[in-house]
């Protein structure tokens, strides 16, 4: 890990209110660091693209949501970077599992978007190559969450708006009005 600020390497996790951020020995405090070991990205015009996935799950109205301990501090559909070399349909299966303890196969999801949108990371990436999917539940699983969510949450369709939600998450379920 290294400081997002000064790119010192000497970084430590804190908690503040509690919500995670870094510390460099030079005593920066930031909600974002850079590490890019393990994940699957590319660089394109100089800039670091970070690959991701996400799903939205819906069942009976409501979308699962989660609301993040890790930078950014909102509202959150399942979602997180690939690791190194990983297939999209994997990793999206692998993410909903982490972080909703939901387990369904790939053939369970439907992909629905991929491209580049604007979305800073706490890993210091500012671009995302994103795969998006659904998973249209039939009865509300049992869900638990990952040390990334203070808690996962079933939100009402009509309420999604009203909440301060990740720039992808606003992207694929308002702006883009998927649901």
């Amino acid at each position: 890990m290294k400081c997002i600020e000064c790119g010192i390497e000497e970084v430590e996790v804190i908690e503040k209110n509690g919500e995670e951020r870094y510390r460099c020995s030079r005593g920066h405090v930031n909600e974002r660091i850079i590490k890019n070991k393990g994940l699957e990205y590319y660089r394109e015009d100089g800039e670091v693209i970070h690959r991701s996935v996400g799903a939205l799950i819906i069942n009976d109205g409501e979308v699962l949501l989660l609301k993040r301990r890790k930078y950014p501090y909102k509202y959150s559909i399942p979602a997180g970077h690939m690791e190194k070399n990983e297939d999209p349909d994997i990793a999206v299966t692998r993410e909903v599992i982490e972080e909703t303890g939901i387990e369904k196969g790939a053939e369970a999801f439907e992909k629905i978007f991929s491209g580049k949108i604007d979305d800073p990371c706490r890993r210091g990436c500012d671009i995302h190559d994103w795969s998006l999917y659904t998973l249209r539940l039939g009865e509300r699983p049992d869900t638990s969450s990952n040390e990334e969510a203070e808690k996962l949450e079933w939100i009402s369709l009509e309420e999604v708006g009203s909440l301060e939600l990740t720039a992808p998450t606003q992207k694929f379920l308002v702006e883009r009005d998927l649901l």
